[in-house]
């Protein structure tokens, strides 16, 4: 009987949550429904953080994050004001703000975002100059031996002036 009645609860509270999903869906224009998706594709379950609201299974905490992302968006925020929202929201379980775990990807506007958009530019082009320096140092060539024994001018001279030194 509690199995039967926990499973009521269950059923009961997901109609209820894809209702209120729907309600605030059905307010969203075109343009904010786009918006919406952008968002669930940007923004981590904080059930787990195993991937994105968008991609992620049904419960809960990832229903809330939707309903929250088209409850903003009818008040008129923007993109960057609800992913704010959601940096500044208390993760329950360590009381502190998400701060920017909550991001799929981090904000480009931002130092953190900057530096790792412009670390891998960086790094290509290290990586590139040293592969570069390292084939070119591979193929240098070094002065090739003289062919069929004939020494070069150079060094019959410094031979001829050692052996007049001995005599």
């Amino acid at each position: 009987m509690k199995k039967i009645t926990f499973i009521l609860v269950l059923v009961f509270v997901g109609i209820s949550y894809s209702q209120n999903y729907q309600f605030y869906n059905k307010k969203l224009t075109a343009d904010q429904k786009e918006q919406a998706i952008y968002l669930e594709k940007n923004i981590m379950a904080t059930c787990c953080f195993g991937g994105p609201v968008y991609m992620h299974g049904k419960n809960q905490m990832t229903e809330d994050a939707k309903i929250t992302i088209r409850r903003l968006l009818i008040e008129g925020k923007t993109t960057d004001q609800v992913l704010d929202h959601f940096r500044n929201s208390i993760d329950t379980r360590t009381g502190q703000p998400y701060g920017n775990r909550i991001l799929a990807a981090p904000k480009a506007s931002e130092t953190v975002g900057l530096v790792s958009y412009w670390s891998i530019v960086g790094f290509a082009v290290i990586g590139l100059a040293v592969l570069a320096f390292v084939i070119k140092k591979l193929l240098a060539k070094k002065d090739p031996p003289a062919a069929n024994g004939s020494l070069s001018g150079d060094t019959l001279e410094k031979i001829e002036s050692e052996l007049s030194e001995l005599s």
